[in-house]
């Protein structure tokens, strides 16, 4: 039966954007006042004032196959089947009210593969188990320049790497948390949240990681901007040494044909930074960058990307992952980009990367991890219905001895319908 429901479903939809989905931004409220004294709306209110039914109900099917071959083990390539359905349901404005749930199951269609919480040990991994959740629950409310959230939500800052939805895995990200964003300074945007968990992508809740979470944002003009950021997180584990605060800045935006992105960090004596720029040429674009992720045997030495969207990072085969909990011999990722569109609905990218390490490895290793190149494209149907194909390939470089990485290749078929 399950595989009948997978040919129906993979017959009639299609697609899955590479980048992660966002949430609705909210509409801008106005918040109704009466002799000084704000009356804040009740549930009662809302269901008098048939706000509840007024709302916005959607859902998204998605079908994704994933085939990845990971050289260097006794286990046979995984061969994937996974739908993921999610169903939304965003309620209407009332006084600057609203709240948005979020459903989601993920199912797989075959056993062909192993996961983070078991799955077929005959079969290589991919990080997508099977789980029931509620993704996003939260209450908001926005008016006197102010937006504020309140419950499960996904956050997205700055471009990703270390606060995001780690999107493109089919249970993605969310944090339990309350957040609140202000725009009352010209060009300002100040944003605060508290994190006191963490729903994970393989389906489970990690109480034991809580984050305050401060960003500040600001436009020198039109095409260009600067932020700083602090990221302070807190174990519920007195002898976990992941204790990681993340102080840094970033600078975005295009002047002409010229697009940049720079961003630097510092956790104790770890050190990140990386910088792209790029060139919008009439029929393509050509990018180019480098990222530098400290590493050492010492405590504190090694960078940590705990808790961003780490695929869209340093190649689609994921070989780098490491790292979320650090790497002894840091990560130096040298790649280059081109993009485009074929016609108005076909979107194409390639990329390069040489990966290399940043320090030698208590184990004397100080050299080239490897290659890896990565394609995608993206056929937009319509609004609702498109088609994404993804192919990774990594050839490690067997040249030194310590070397912890493999050859592997991975390819992705997603098809998602919206509606």
């Amino acid at each position: 039966m399950k595989y009948l429901l997978f040919l129906i479903l993979f017959a009639s939809i299609a697609a899955y954007a590479e980048e992660p989905a966002q949430v609705e931004q909210p509409a801008d409220a106005t918040v109704e006042e009466s002799g000084g004294h704000k009356e804040w709306p009740t549930l009662d209110d809302w269901w008098k004032k048939n706000k509840l039914d007024q709302g916005k109900v959607s859902a998204e099917i998605l079908v994704g196959y994933e085939y990845s071959d990971l050289r260097g083990n006794t286990t046979k390539a995984a061969n994937a089947l996974i739908t993921r359905t999610r169903l939304n349901y965003k309620t209407a404005n009332y006084e600057g009210f609203d709240a948005f749930v979020q459903a989601q199951y993920v199912g797989p269609i075959n056993d062909h593969y192993s996961h983070q919480n078991g799955g077929n040990a005959n079969y290589d991994p991919v990080a997508d188990p099977e789980a029931f959740r509620i993704h996003q629950a939260y209450l908001a409310y926005t008016g006197y320049d102010t937006h504020g959230r309140l419950g499960a939500q996904e956050i997205l800052l700055d471009n990703q790497r270390f606060i995001g939805n780690v999107g493109w895995r089919m249970n993605a990200q969310s944090f339990n948390a309350g957040l609140v964003k202000n725009n009352s300074l010209e060009d300002l945007t100040l944003f605060y949240a508290y994190a006191d968990s963490i729903n994970e992508i393989d389906g489970d809740i990690n109480h034991k990681r809580q984050y305050h979470m401060f960003n500040a944002e600001y436009n020198l003009n039109t095409n260009n901007q600067v932020s700083a950021y602090i990221y302070l997180q807190r174990n519920d584990v007195a002898t976990d040494p992941g204790k990681v605060d993340t102080y840094g800045l970033r600078a975005w935006g295009k002047n002409g044909v010229l697009s940049h992105d720079a961003l630097v960090a510092l956790q104790r004596d770890a050190y990140y930074a990386s910088l792209f720029g790029e060139l919008d040429a009439d029929v393509v674009d050509l990018g180019a960058g480098i990222e530098y992720i400290s590493g050492g045997d010492n405590d504190g030495e090694q960078f940590r990307t705990l808790n961003g969207t780490a695929h869209k990072f340093n190649g689609w085969a994921d070989q780098f992952l490491g790292t979320g909990g650090g790497l002894l011999g840091g990560l130096v990722d040298v790649y280059g980009q081109v993009s485009g569109n074929a016609g108005e609905k076909l979107k194409l990218i390639g990329k390069l990367h040489y990966f290399t390490t940043a320090n030698a490895t208590p184990t004397g290793f100080d050299g080239p991890y490897g290659y890896e190149a990565d394609a995608s494209a993206k056929y937009s149907f319509c609004k609702s219905f498109d088609l994404l194909a993804k192919l990774a390939y990594y050839k490690a470089d067997n040249s030194e001895l310590g070397n912890f990485t493999n050859d592997e290749t991975v390819f992705w078929l997603r098809g998602t319908f919206r509606f």
